[in-house]
């Protein structure tokens, strides 16, 4: 089932390529960010080594950008 918000989690396939920011690290003070491919999936985060990161989009997809 697709993710229906605008966070994702780790395990959960990316809907759409480019940088996503660790939530997780933001709260803690720090800047952990990962440039992914489409369909693959989120990883652990190596910046907090949180095995349940949650990851958020760094800008708009390209896909709705247009909208």
């Amino acid at each position: 089932m697709p993710n229906s918000s605008d966070t994702f989690k780790t395990g959960e396939r990316v809907l759409f390529a480019g940088d996503y920011d660790c939530l997780i690290c933001k709260s803690m003070g720090k800047a952990t960010r990962l440039t992914l491919e489409e369909q693959k999936i989120f990883p652990f985060c190596p910046g907090c080594e949180t095995k349940d990161a949650t990851y958020r989009r760094v800008g708009r997809p390209a896909k709705l950008a247009g909208r």
